[in-house]
This record gives structure tokens, sequence and C-alpha cells, in this order.
């Protein structure tokens, strides 16, 4: 029997998507939009998407190198069809369960080693979002230093009550968590729970703690994987923002560069957060406000290129359907009836 709040998060997580989309949409002069669109140029726009592209086969070997560093034998084809197939999942299925979810479990079909092939994604994942971090972090901190050219629009200064906000927020959320865990405790009932649980889990999450613990150590003793892994994602990333630099100029938007670095790393995070499907709206609408307020470009503009970096998602993650169809993503051995009797 399926859990009906898997339904209700993924109906929310839908309305979210339609919600915010609209909103995007809805503030658009469409004359204006329409010219924005108009004055792409598809050697632009196929530049993006080629950069893109082929961005995805190298993050592929990426993922390719954190498995062979756990030992687990899997030609870089494979990790290819696997990657492009959590891929499609992410930009294109309205799924309760991520790109990620599903590439973890076809690869533990190709291998003895499941536990470790299966975190290695994750790992793929959080070294992804760690490059994505830096290189927001580094945009930032450039931009508020001065460390590169002036402005084209010059947001206004914050106000001192404005930077107190964020350490206002954190210690609010922190004493909410430490509330919220105390009254748990105090209940009876709430502990009766817990102790039930843990007595039944304790022994199998001992043994997923070791097993994470014996991954962690095959990375430390090679940390020149960890090294060339992130600094794949720094070149493939600044590489995208370059292609997606080259489709906001052909749409006519003269903001400088380093504005690429700041706002589409730090709205790709965003964008990770299980609020929406694939990011749909949020990122739209994220990308539109902070180009708009920060570089003094066009609503409409900003809006083009949004949708052209989402245009360019879902064409990329189309082979990701051919793979699913033909049962490229699962090995030549494999049987659903052989799994299904094991089971």
């Amino acid at each position: 029997m399926q859990n009906p709040k898997k339904h209700v998060l993924l109906i929310l997580r839908l309305a979210v998507a339609v919600g915010a989309l609209a909103w995007v949409l809805g503030q658009q002069d469409w004359a204006e939009l329409a010219a924005a669109f108009g004055n792409l140029k598809l050697g632009a726009f196929g530049t993006g998407l080629l950069v893109f592209a082929l961005a995805q086969v190298v993050l592929a070997l990426r993922w390719w190198l954190l498995l062979c560093a756990q030992r687990v034998h899997l030609t870089l084809l494979v990790a290819v069809r696997l990657h492009f197939l959590g891929l499609f999942y992410n930009n294109l299925m309205p799924s309760s369960v991520g790109g990620d979810f599903l590439r973890a479990w076809y690869v533990t079909k190709h291998t003895e080693k499941r536990f470790e092939a299966a975190l290695s994604v994750f790992v793929d994942r959080a070294v992804g979002l760690s490059g994505i971090f830096l290189m927001a972090l580094v945009a930032y901190f450039s931009l508020r230093r001065g460390l590169t050219l002036d402005p084209i629009f010059h947001p206004p200064q914050d106000s001192g009550a404005a930077r107190d906000i964020g350490p206002q927020v954190v210690g609010y959320l922190c004493l909410s968590v430490l509330l919220l865990l105390t009254l748990v405790l105090l209940i009876g009932s709430s502990r009766a729970f817990l102790a039930k649980h843990w007595a039944g889990k304790r022994d199998y999450l001992k043994s997923l703690v070791l097993k994470a613990k014996r991954v962690v150590l095959a990375y430390c003793r090679r940390p020149w994987v960890v090294l060339l892994t992130l600094c794949l994602t720094l070149f493939l990333q600044a590489s995208t923002i370059v292609a997606f630099w080259v489709v906001g100029r052909s749409i006519g938007m003269e903001a400088h560069l380093k504005y690429y670095f700041l706002i589409f790393p730090t709205m790709w995070v965003v964008a990770a957060l299980p609020v929406s499907i694939a990011g749909i709206g949020v990122l739209e609408g994220g990308i539109t406000v902070l180009f708009t307020s920060l570089t003094g470009a066009t609503s409409e503009q900003a809006a083009c290129l949004a949708l052209c970096q989402r245009f360019i998602w879902i064409l990329t993650s189309l082979p990701g359907v051919a793979i699913h169809l033909s049962g490229g993503h699962l090995p030549k051995s494999f049987s659903f009836d052989v799994h299904s009797n094991a089971e």
C-alpha cells in the first residue's frame, strides 16, 4: 500500500512549481518577452546546449571516478547512461522519487558492492553542491570587496538592521529545534516510541554507520580523487555559466559576467531544495528577480534567460528517455523475474 503522505507532498511541490512559474510569467510584458526571444541567436543557444550536454558527460566521468575510488567496477559508458537517466527523472518526471535515488537504485544492479555504489551517488551530489556553493561565495565576496570591475547597476547598501536579520533568524531556528526536542523527550509516550524503534533499528543502523565509515576512509586514502572531482566540478560549472552569459548577451543583457557567477550558483543551490518539481518556477523567479535588481536588466530579458536555461536542461535530459525505454540502464544479465523470485 502506497504512503498517501508522498502523494500530498508531490501535489504540494507541483502546486509550488505551477504557482511560481505562473507568477513569473504573469509579471512579464508578453510583447517585450517575445522581443527578447526574437533577439536570441540560434548559435548562442546552440553553444549553451552543447556546453551543458558535454558537461553532463564529464559529470558522469566525475561520478565514475568516485566509484573507482570504492573499487566498484563499472564501465564509463554505464555511468554515463545512469547519469542521463537520473537527469531525465530530475528534470522531466514529476515524481516523488528523485533522479539521484533512481541512479543509486540502478547502480546497485551492476555490482556486488551495493552500499558503496549507492553512497557514491550522494557523495557525487555533495561534491557538486560544494562546488556550486564555493563558486557563489567567491563571487559574492568579490562583489562586496570590489575585486572586479565596477558594476553596471549599483544596488543600495545594506542597512545595519538588515545585516542583523540573518543571525537572529538562525538563533530563532536553533531555539525552536531545541524546544521541540525538549518537548518530545518530556512526553512519556514519545520516549517509549523512540526507545521501541531504536531497539529494533539499532543493530541495522550500527552496520550502516560502519559501512559508511569504510566508504569515507576509502575516499580519505585517495584525496586526489576528491580534489580532482572538485576541480572538474568548478571547471564545468564555470564553463556552463560562461555559456549562459553568451546566451544572455545574445538576448541583449549587458550584465557583467561576475553577476552570472553569483546568481546562477546561488539559484542552483536554492533550486536543489525539494520545494518544487525540478526547481520549476522557483529557479526562474529567482533568476528574474536577481538579474533585474542587481544588474538593471529588464524583467523580460531575465525571464527569457531563465527560460532558455530550462529549455537547455529539458533538451539535454531527453537521452534519458531512450536509455530508459531501451533498458540501457540495466545490466544485460538482469531479469525482473529472477530478482522478484529472489526477494
